[in-house]
């Protein structure tokens, strides 16, 4: 990952380790926590390259052991911190990089998407992206999918829509189109709006759920791995698993990678409910979301050209 301006390193390579030895008594007080510390960790968590597609770690996360008088007790893993500390240690640190990544005011990266819509997973898409933070502005350009395919949507102009030109033959019949980003037609093919694209939106989504798991305390399970890697970057792998469609409705399960300078998910796979699901298959059958970013390079001075349809570079057909 290159860049020309970095975001500030805060977080250390041993913090969790610290951060569990500085709570240990304190997390004994706490009796509403799912998944107190002193559980059965989880014996390692795989990373994956979006490139290959192959499985990030979704072993089902374990339950605590009962403490047995007389019985000797499994020593506690210094990489894994479980419960609502967990939860609590997530959304700090996005919190954290919200803040700090605000202050970047553009930048550009390579996203992956697959997602489920109307029921069908759709294939995964590769997508070229410029994102400028003000007035939030995204150029996309399609490098898998709808090969061609691009996107410019900018804040406060073309009365709200963004602009999208398909790809291929259809492309060049069609011209430039206007779409509405929370019309049926913008959302027949995407679970989420243009608006809410980008590493950002992405952080902020996921602190929604966080701050209602902390506000509940209970009806879930967390964990979160120290010493991982995603695309080479050094981060922390959170996986976190809801007991009842009543406690989640929307999510059974969430595993995602956050970059520990960034302090932000780089990489989100979410899985829904599902039912008389294959067992072996539940998770294959239970994917709705599956995000990626790689190829992020910061404070590229990206410019009103960069999110123009009529930028000669693009060879949009926009219609006069």
């Amino acid at each position: 990952m290159t860049r020309s301006q970095k975001p500030t390193r805060h977080w250390g390579r041993n913090f969790l380790a610290m951060l569990i030895a500085g709570t240990a008594i304190g997390v004994a007080h706490i009796h509403n926590d799912p998944m107190s510390i002193g559980g059965n960790p989880v014996a390692r968590a795989d990373t994956f390259s979006v490139a290959t597609m192959s499985p990030m770690d979704t072993t089902p996360i374990q339950a605590p052991l009962e403490t047995v008088e007389g019985q000797e007790q499994v020593p506690e893993n210094p990489d894994v911190l479980r419960g609502i500390w967990a939860v609590k240690m997530v959304h700090d640190m996005l919190v954290r990089g919200v803040k700090q990544f605000q202050e970047v005011p553009d930048y550009t990266a390579t996203m992956f998407k697959q997602e489920r819509v109307g029921g069908t997973l759709t294939d995964g898409q590769q997508i070229e992206m410029k994102i400028k933070h003000e007035p939030f502005s995204v150029y996309m350009k399609w490098l898998s999918g709808d090969r061609g395919r691009q996107l410019i949507y900018v804040d406060g102009e073309n009365d709200g829509n963004f602009l999208v030109q398909p790809g291929g033959i259809k492309g060049r019949l069609t011209g430039v189109i206007a779409l509405d980003p929370n019309g049926s037609l913008a959302l027949s093919e995407s679970r989420h709006p243009v608006t809410n694209i980008g590493l950002l939106e992405l952080a902020k989504l996921i602190l929604q759920y966080q701050e209602r798991d902390l506000e509940r305390g209970e009806g879930f399970k967390a964990e979160i791995h120290d010493n991982q890697q995603y695309e080479g970057r050094d981060c922390y792998l959170v996986r976190c698993e809801y007991d009842s469609p009543e406690i989640n409705s929307e999510y059974r399960k969430s595993v995602f990678f956050i970059d520990k300078e960034l302090s932000l998910p780089v990489c989100v796979k979410n899985y829904t409910w599902v039912r008389d699901a294959d067992p072996e298959k539940l998770d294959e059958e239970s994917l709705i979301e599956f995000y990626a970013y790689t190829n992020i390079e910061f404070s590229q001075e990206l410019t009103t050209a960069d999110f123009d349809a009529t930028n000669r570079k693009y060879r949009l057909r926009v219609r006069r």
